[in-house]
């Protein structure tokens, strides 16, 4: 809770002390790491990357932007309902990072602010961890905990009703009253924007500006030359981004589309007159380096020109740097001064820096050898465009997966375990790949305090704990004792991670429904709810805290639009979960 100790640290002293104590013999204590809820969380890690690599999760977002249109009120409704559906089967964590930029955009085109968005992503999210037995990775400790106890495990989609009924109560409190109770704040185009360090190294501050065209503009159908920017205004375009490819307008004959990005070169007032006199035009600002939530398809890259390059003496022309690439030169550092004119055929010598400008579809797949070195590794694109054509298998795989889960055929370790194989054997993520994007904290964490639980219940401290709750709650019902439980589970998952908190609860709700005379069920759902209760205090999970910095909220900000989300999942949890699991 002081984040004095990383958790998955503390979790590995757990393991060692549990040992050093004599309270489990070392069998038991390293069999965390060999447990199904390891395994599978592992297993679906990699498949929810070949989802998104594959640009699955990317085609689903878009989807959003053709549906949302100029509706705020459908904007909103998507932009807390969908991500949670989404995250039911693939990683939360994946699914808000993928959804924040395509919110960002849609919020600045609607002009509404972003923060009355990227909250009720996040939210919904963990709500819809509770959709299927995949969806949080404290579902899989809690079936895991279970067979071992010789109850039987969860169904995948035991928890659906619960986790529908959440998500359709925060779409609707998000709608008709959270909305109002999050910080309005300024629109994003109002907001300042300071110049990249990029623009600053190469002194375009006053040179380079990115234009948007929005989807209902009247000059969307015409060309780049009728809009008369050199002639009336004296401006330049360099480029025009239209669905993340690159068009080439030396001559002026290239047709303007709805969303399309023109790269303008010129001073600021006359592109503020030439966007003032364009109906639906915008002024996004300058071009900005590589972002984690970017609102422009384009964005800078920098490269230099290494020793023994073929490129060395050659122009930017002369290699053909736009056609092969799609990349547009803008500037080069030589001997501690930028050149900016007439760079397209200035020789290249060692050691000079090139400013690049594209889509992002083709900055973040750029490959600069042997003719360049990267300056400074860039962010790589989550779905590559080479592999969207894997989209369909990887779609296909891990359906495969939730129905051979579904209908029990297999354990979900096992089937998890196999389509992270397959997705590795179609080329969708490489074995590297599967390594890098598996969460090892998470498995650590679960994995050195899984036999927490264990010693709870063997040493006795479970039993302890679950008298402390039946008699002082238990003459009140099992409806209070769950409740309680629950509180219990919800306090706990504010600052800890949901794993460890269904870890240190799943044997404490077992053993008291046991005390009480009650099936187990509903004090166990009480404790996989709780754990994804993380509403109030954004540290306790990691969809809450991606939203924080591009939403620039405050801990009061999540305090205030939580408590609605705790009340609502109290009156869920107290009226639903007898009626679905009874005593």
């Amino acid at each position: 809770i002081t984040g004095w100790v990383r958790a998955d640290v503390v979790a590995l002293f757990v393991l060692v002390l549990l040992v050093a104590f004599g309270l489990l013999p070392p069998e038991e204590a390293l069999s965390g790491f060999s447990s199904d809820a390891v395994i599978a969380i592992a297993g679906l890690l990699i498949l929810s990357t070949g989802l998104v690599r594959s640009g699955v999760v990317r085609w689903i977002a878009e989807r959003v932007n053709d549906f949302a249109k100029d509706s705020r009120r459908k904007l909103i409704l998507i932009s807390s309902s969908l991500p949670g559906i989404l995250s039911g089967l693939v990683s939360d964590i994946a699914t808000v990072s993928l959804f924040i930029p395509v919110v960002l955009r849609l919020a600045r085109k609607n002009k509404i602010s972003r923060r009355k968005l990227l909250l009720p992503i996040a939210m919904a999210a963990l709500a819809g961890g509770n959709l299927t037995l995949i969806g949080a990775s404290h579902n899989l400790v809690v079936h895991s905990l279970l067979k071992e106890r010789g109850e039987p495990g969860l169904g995948f989609f035991e928890l659906f009703p619960v986790g529908a009924a959440l998500l359709a109560a925060f779409t609707a409190y998000t709608l008709f009253m959270g909305r109002k109770l999050l910080p309005d704040g300024i629109h994003d185009e109002e907001e300042p924007r300071k110049s990249s360090d990029l623009i600053k190294t190469y002194d375009l501050h006053d040179r380079l500006w990115e234009v948007w065209v929005h989807e209902d503009s009247p000059l969307v159908g015409s060309q780049v030359r009728d809009l008369e920017v050199g002639e009336r205004y004296g401006l330049n375009v360099i480029t025009l981004v239209h669905q993340e490819e690159p068009q080439l307008v030396q001559e002026g004959q290239v047709e303007i589309h709805g969303d399309d990005i023109l790269l303008v070169s010129g001073r600021k007032e006359r592109v503020e007159e030439f966007v003032g006199n364009k109906v639906g035009f915008e002024l996004m600002g300058h071009p900005k380096g590589q972002e984690d939530f970017p609102s422009s398809g384009a964005e800078f890259i920098e490269v230099t020109v290494p020793p023994r390059s073929p490129v060395v003496g050659k122009s930017l022309v002369d290699i053909d740097l736009r056609e092969d690439t799609g990349l547009s030169g803008l500037a080069i550092w030589r001997e501690g001064q930028p050149i900016r004119a007439d760079i397209g055929h200035t020789p290249l010598e060692e050691g000079d820096g090139l400013l690049l400008y594209g889509p992002r579809e083709i900055t973040r797949d750029y490959e600069p050898a042997p003719h360049f070195m990267w300056l400074q590794e860039p962010i790589k694109r989550e779905a590559p465009r080479r592999l969207r054509h894997l989209g369909p298998y990887a779609a296909l795989i891990m359906t495969v997966v939730i129905l051979v889960a579904a209908f029990d055929w297999i354990p979900i370790s096992v089937a998890a375990l196999g389509g992270a194989a397959a997705m590795i054997l179609l080329g969708i993520i490489s074995p590297e790949q599967a390594y890098d994007n598996v969460e090892w904290r998470t498995v650590v964490l679960v994995g050195g305090m899984y036999p927490l639980g264990l010693a709870m219940q063997e040493s006795g401290a479970a039993g302890l704990l679950s008298e402390l709750i039946a008699g002082s709650l238990g003459q009140l019902g099992p409806l209070v004792t769950m409740l309680g439980i629950f509180t219990a589970a919800l306090l706990l998952t504010q600052t800890l991670h949901g794993a460890a908190v269904a870890i240190i609860m799943t044997p404490v709700a077992i053993d008291t429904a046991q005390l009480l005379q009650v099936e187990p069920r509903a004090f166990v759902i009480a404790v996989i709810i709780g754990a994804a209760a993380t509403y109030l205090i954004p540290v306790g999970h990691p969809a809450p805290l991606l939203v924080q910095r591009p939403g620039r909220y405050k801990t009061g900000d999540y305090i205030r639009f939580g408590l609605g989300l705790t009340l609502l999942t109290y009156i869920i949890v107290a009226v639903l979960v007898p009626l679905v699991w009874p005593f």
